[in-house]
């Protein structure tokens, strides 16, 4: 599995070079762990990516651990009503 840590700022500016990570990620590996503990700022761009890498890696049959949200991001996907299915409550290390 290979881990990709994401910091700084994740808005609809940086969404379309972090698309292209993801994507090759995904790709070339077997499995994605991406660590979110040092986003300083996200928009529903972002959460919206963070869709679509999830329902890629369903597709591609593997691994997708999203861990340590900020507070930011938690509370913007829950606004969103999205928690449950991003944030699972099994999901390994959430708040590690």
């Amino acid at each position: 599995m290979t881990e990709l840590i994401l910091n700084g700022e994740q808005t609809i500016y940086q969404v379309r070079d972090t698309y292209q990570q993801l994507k090759s990620i995904l790709n070339e590996s077997k499995g994605l762990s991406l660590s979110l503990q040092q986003i300083q700022e996200c928009d529903c761009a972002f959460v919206q990516l963070l869709l679509w890498a999830k329902q890629e890696a369903e597709r591609q049959q593997q691994p997708l651990q999203l861990l340590q949200p900020t507070a930011e991001l938690k509370e913007l996907v829950s606004l969103l009503g999205l928690s449950d299915y991003l944030f699972a409550p099994n999901q390994e290390r959430l708040n590690a």
